[in-house]
């Protein structure tokens, strides 16, 4: 009885060691689980990080140990972006990028600019009339950051990976959102369209010009707003991925129509208020997408 009890436990034991061996040691990361600090993972992969701001904008990106943020998201955010950044163990950001004055994309910034060490602050050229707007000068004036206003076609480089301004064609717009500095991020066969709150007029500007606009990943530009991503523009950009980023609103968005445009069209969606911060990382070939609620 006892050598059969014997024989049993060494058949458990060789079973358990050969199922060990036959699991995958790394398997792909899971919707939902962390994402990890950006200062212990691989530096040879793009990060980029659109984070749950809610109804406001926020982009992290990271390659080759260097860092940039585009906007900041709203005042109730403010905090979150700086502490969401902390924990990623970054203490110099080579860029921020301000799209426009709005509210929801720069009260974050302010933050960021007490908080962080800076290579160069990229805005648009314009001026706007608000207490947030004084308040983000003020901070600039304190940290003696004079930004940088791109034109379109200027060319920046984060790690090997590089971005090219493709709007605005100028800062003349009556309507503020057309004022918004959009970039194209490229990295091996990967790329991503960041618009801000560009509206329509912008994006015939854009189609107008010579600059490739075909994205792999497009940031649904102001938050899915019916005066935003025309059907003619979002033919040329063709995106597999679509990212939207939105909280409780009361300006219907994302709007229906935007919505039916991406779905006809069998992009894939991903919302901030519906998946949480959402996270693509690749080594310019092939794209792996996360997300944290």
């Amino acid at each position: 009885m006892k050598k059969q009890i014997k024989i049993i436990i060494s058949i458990i034991a060789i079973f358990s060691l050969i199922t060990a061996y036959l699991s995958p040691i790394n398997p792909q990361r899971k919707s939902g689980e962390s994402a990890g600090n950006l200062a212990d993972e691989s530096t040879s992969n793009l990060s980029v990080r659109f984070l749950d701001v809610g109804q406001g904008n926020s982009i992290l990106i990271s390659l080759d140990d260097e860092y940039m943020l585009i906007d900041g998201g709203d005042r109730n955010h403010s905090s979150f972006v700086v502490s969401y950044l902390k924990k990623q163990g970054i203490t110099d950001l080579k860029y921020v990028v301000v799209s426009h004055y709005d509210a929801d994309h720069l009260s974050g910034i302010i933050g960021v600019i007490n908080n962080f060490n800076i290579g160069t602050l990229i805005a648009p050229d314009y001026e706007a009339d608000t207490k947030t707007y004084q308040s983000y000068r003020s901070a600039l004036s304190t940290k003696k950051i004079s930004p940088v206003h791109p034109a379109r076609g200027d060319s920046y480089t984060l790690g090997s990976s590089a971005f090219t301004i493709v709007c605005p064609d100028s800062y003349d717009y009556f309507d503020e959102n057309n004022n918004s500095v959009g970039l194209r991020l490229t990295y091996g066969m990967q790329s991503f369209l960041i618009l801000g709150d560009a509206s329509t007029e912008s994006e015939y500007a854009m189609l107008d010009s010579s600059l490739t606009l075909k994205s792999t990943v497009y940031l649904v530009s102001h938050h899915g707003s019916i005066h935003s991503t025309s059907a003619t523009f979002l033919d040329v950009v063709n995106p597999s991925y679509a990212v939207i980023s939105v909280g409780e609103n009361s300006y219907g968005h994302p709007t229906k129509e935007v919505l039916d445009r991406l779905e006809k069209k069998n992009i894939s969606i991903y919302r901030t208020d519906l998946h949480g911060t959402i996270i693509f990382e690749t080594d310019g070939n092939s794209l792996n997408i996360s997300t944290k609620k």
